[in-house]
C-alpha cells in the first residue's frame, strides 16, 4: 500500500489527472452556482459570451493542430521544434491583427453583435481573452509533447478558479465581467508563465517551417472548425430562433452534460501525441489493435458515467426549481455528447496518415447536414427548444460511420457494413443507449436509468475489468501514456 501510495505520489500522470478532476469538480459547482447567481437570462448572456470566444478559437488557421502533430513526429530534433513554434507565433500575430480589425471594424461601422444579449459590453474583454488563449494554446501543444505537464495545469486551472473566485463577490452582469477580467488576468499570466519557464528563445520565421504548418493546418482548421461547428451551430440555431430564456436552459444543459466529456478530455490530452506517433509507424495488425484498445478504455468508462448522470440528475436539479423543466433536454444533450467520443481514434488515425483532406471533407458535410437538420426541427416543425439537440445527435452518428468506412479503407481492412456498424457501435453499447433514448422520449422516471446502469454494467463487465488493469498500469508506470 505504501509503494503504490508514492507511485501515485511521484507519478506526474496521475497528479495531472487528479488536478483535472479537481478542476471539472469545481466547473460543476460553478456551472450549479452561477446557474443561481445569474438567472435563466444572464446564463443565456453567458452562453452567448462562450459561443463568440468558441467560434473565435477555431479562427486559428489550423496552426495548433498541425504544431501539435509536426511536433509529435518530430519530438527528437529541438531545433526543428524550436522553428516551428517560432513560426506559429508569428502566424498568431497576424491571426491577432485580423481579429483585432474585425471586430474594430464592426465598431466603426456601429454595427452590434448579439444585440439581444448585450454582447457590445462585453465584447473587447472577449476579444482579447480569444487572442491571449490562442497564444497559450502553442505553448500547452509544444509543453504537451515535450511531457511537461506542470505548466499545463496551471493555464487549465484559470478558468475554474477565476469564475469560483468572482461567484463570492458579484452577481447578475456584475457577475459576468468579474469573471471575464479574472480570466484575461489569468490568461496573461499563463503566457508570461509559458514564455519564462519554456527558456524559449524565438528564431526567425522560416519558409522550411511555415509551409508545412499551413499546408497541413488548411485541411486540420477545416476539419476541427466544421467539427466543433456541429456543436455550436445547434447553439446558435437556438439562440437566434428561441427566445433567451429557452437559450439559457439550453445553455445550462449544455454546460453540465459537457461535463462528462470534460473528465475524459484530460486521458485524450495526455495520449493524442502518443497516438499520432504510433499510427505513424503501425502496421495493419497494429493499427487495427490500437483502435479497439483505445475505442475500448475511451469509450465504454463515458457511456457509464452518462447513466449515473442521468440516474443522479432529478435529485440534483431539484436544488435548482427554476431549471426543473429541463431533464429531458440535459438527457438528450448528454447522450449527444457521448456520441462525440465515437469519434476518437478513427480521426487520430487518418490525421496520422496525412488525411486531412479527408477529414475536412468529411467534418464539413456533417456540418452542413447538421444546420439543415437543426433549422427543419426550430423552423418547420417548431419543436420545442430541447429537440433541436437531435440533429446533432443524428450528424454525429452519420460522421462515425463516414469516419470508420474510411478507416478501414485506408488500413485496406476489408469490412461489411454490418460489421462497420458492429465496430462503430457495438451491442453492449448500443442496447442500453437505444432503451435510454426511448425511455427519454417516453418521460420515464428516473428509476427507470437504475435499470439501464444495472444492464451496461453486466454488458460490459469485461471491458470495465479490461480498463481497471489499464489504471493501474498508469498508476505503476506512467511512462505508458508518454510520448
Amino acid at each position: 500500500m505504501l509503494t503504490l501510495a508514492k507511485n501515485i505520489i511521484k507519478n506526474k500522470v496521475v497528479l495531472y489527472v487528479s488536478s483535472r478532476y479537481l478542476m471539472y469538480g469545481i466547473q460543476f459547482f460553478n456551472t450549479m452556482f452561477i446557474a443561481i447567481a445569474l438567472g435563466p437570462f444572464y446564463i443565456a448572456v453567458w452562453g452567448f459570451i462562450n459561443l463568440v470566444m468558441q467560434y473565435i478559437s477555431q479562427l486559428n488557421f489550423g496552426v495548433p493542430y498541425s504544431l501539435n502533430v509536426l511536433l509529435s513526429v518530430n519530438k527528437e530534433d529541438d531545433s526543428k521544434s524550436v522553428s516551428l513554434l517560432s513560426s506559429s507565433l508569428f502566424l498568431y500575430l497576424i491571426l491577432a491583427s485580423l481579429i483585432l480589425t474585425f471586430f474594430g471594424s464592426f465598431h466603426l461601422l456601429g454595427i452590434e453583435i448579439g444585440a439581444k444579449y448585450n454582447f457590445g459590453k462585453y465584447v473587447w474583454l472577449v476579444v482579447v481573452i480569444a487572442i491571449l488563449t490562442h497564444f497559450n494554446s502553442l505553448f500547452t501543444n509544444y509543453f504537451r509533447v515535450r511531457n511537461r505537464l506542470w505548466e499545463i495545469i496551471f493555464l487549465q486551472s484559470v478558468p475554474p478558479l477565476a469564475m469560483l473566485i468572482a461567484y463570492f463577490f458579484a452577481s447578475g452582469e456584475e457577475l459576468i465581467y468579474l469573471i471575464l477580467w479574472f480570466m484575461m488576468i489569468g490568461q496573461t499570466l499563463a503566457l508570461l508563465l509559458y514564455v519564462i519557464d519554456s527558456h524559449f528563445r524565438p528564431c526567425a520565421p522560416s519558409s522550411d517551417s511555415i509551409k508545412p504548418l499551413l499546408e497541413k493546418g488548411i485541411f486540420l482548421f477545416v476539419y476541427n472548425a466544421c467539427f466543433y461547428l456541429i456543436m455550436l451551430s445547434t447553439r446558435s440555431v437556438v439562440s437566434s430562433v428561441y427566445v433567451a430564456n429557452d437559450f439559457g436552459f439550453f445553455t445550462f444543459s449544455f454546460t453540465l452534460a459537457n461535463t462528462i466529456m470534460l473528465l475524459f478530455d484530460s486521458f485524450a490530452f495526455l495520449i493524442y501525441p502518443k497516438t499520432i506517433n504510433r499510427f505513424n509507424k503501425s502496421t495493419k495488425e497494429e493499427t487495427i489493435n490500437i483502435l479497439n484498445v483505445l475505442r475500448t478504455n475511451y469509450m465504454t468508462p463515458i457511456h457509464l458515467v452518462m447513466y449515473m448522470f442521468l440516474l443522479v440528475f432529478p435529485f440534483i436539479i431539484k436544488f435548482f426549481p427554476q431549471y426543473s423543466t429541463i431533464f429531458k433536454a440535459f438527457g438528450f444533450m448528454a447522450m449527444t455528447v457521448v456520441f462525440y467520443s465515437n469519434c476518437f481514434g478513427f480521426s487520430s488515425y487518418l490525421t496520422a496518415k496525412g488525411k486531412e483532406r479527408r477529414l475536412s471533407m468529411l467534418s464539413a458535410i456533417t456540418l452542413g447536414l447538421n444546420i439543415l437538420l437543426a433549422l427543419i426541427i426550430a423552423l418547420v416543425l417548431k419543436l420545442s427548444y430541447e429537440y433541436v439537440i437531435l440533429a446533432t445527435m443524428l450528424s454525429y452518428f452519420i460522421y462515425n460511420i463516414l469516419l470508420a468506412s474510411n478507416s478501414y479503407r485506408l488500413i485496406d481492412s476489408s469490412i461489411s457494413t454490418a460489421n462497420l456498424l458492429k465496430v462503430n457501435f457495438p451491442l453492449r453499447l448500443f442496447l442500453p443507449f437505444g432503451l435510454s433514448l426511448i425511455m427519454l422520449f417516453l418521460d420515464i422516471e428516473w428509476y427507470g436509468f437504475a435499470g439501464i446502469l444495472i444492464l451496461f454494467v453486466i454488458l460490459n463487465r469485461k471491458q470495465i475489468k479490461g480498463i481497471i488493469e489499464t489504471v493501474k498500469r498508469i498508476i505503476h508506470d506512467p511512462s505508458v501514456i508518454n510520448v
